[in-house]
């Protein structure tokens, strides 16, 4: 049987799957134990890679990643799992990556309990490719805060046709009918899970819970939608949020990146 951490990092791996169908020329190496995607931007966020399989010993694994990344531009990042994947940490490290940050990877396994938005405030899900577009401006605002630059944010979620796909879910805060947070769920019907994603609310609107508000419904949602857990990888913005809610921590990532 699968452990949850096995489970949660599965998501993630499936995710950066997902990501490579938001554009036709976006690249995927998926294979033994290699999950790497090369988007259009040359941004490291936009060209990840994680190691899908623990038997795949650090060098060959590096092996295989390295000229990938290499021979289409000049930034990488990797997640790999503290206390999990140190020793491809130790092997990247060698090779000239340095260590960027750590993030918790956090999951929640049952439905969370309906809370009223704030006053003022409306939910609903997206609906049409006007609604995905004012999330994507949202996005960039919000992810501006952790240095993602706003081409890269609007890249990243501007995609009407993934977005509104059937197993997808984006859930929108309202103030008198503009969007101002939202939040992100893809769907693996096959592992029977969910990541979330992309969690972001105006500077102009913070301060009324809305980064719980939104990832409640999408969380709700997933469950709905026959998801069993559902996970995301946190930010320091969020990560306090999401523990309310019920979610939990069960590791961290650390991510390498080569500039």
């Amino acid at each position: 049987m699968v452990g949850i951490e096995e489970r949660a990092h599965g998501n993630f791996c499936d995710y950066a799957r997902w990501l490579a169908r938001l554009h036709a020329d976006a690249e995927l190496l998926d294979e033994a134990g290699v999950v790497a995607l090369a988007g259009p931007t040359d941004f490291p966020t936009a060209r990840m890679a994680l190691r899908s399989d623990r038997s795949l010993p650090p060098g060959k694994w590096a092996d295989v990643v390295d000229p990938f990344f290499t021979e289409r531009g000049k930034f990488a990042s990797v997640y790999a799992r503290v206390g999990l994947d140190d020793d491809l940490t130790e092997e990247l490290l060698a090779r000239g990556y340095r260590e960027w940050s750590t993030s918790p990877e956090m999951v929640c396994d049952h439905a969370l309990g309906d809370r009223e938005p704030a006053a003022g405030v409306t939910v609903r899900l997206a609906s049409s490719p006007a609604d995905i577009s004012a999330y994507a401006r949202i996005a960039a605002e919000a992810f501006g805060h952790l240095h993602v630059p706003e081409a890269a944010a609007l890249d990243g979620v501007d995609h009407p046709e993934a977005m509104l796909a059937e197993d997808n879910v984006v859930a929108l805060a309202e103030i008198d009918g503009t969007p101002v947070a939202g939040a992100q769920a893809v769907l693996f019907a096959d592992r029977a899970g969910a990541y979330v994603s992309w969690v972001s609310c105006r500077d102009a609107a913070r301060g009324r819970g809305l980064g719980d508000t939104v990832t409640r419904v999408v969380t709700n949602v997933a469950f709905a939608r026959g998801a069993t857990l559902v996970s995301l990888e946190a930010s320091q913005y969020g990560e306090h949020t999401y523990a309310r809610m019920g979610y939990r921590e069960i590791y961290r990532y650390r991510m390498l990146i080569r500039l």
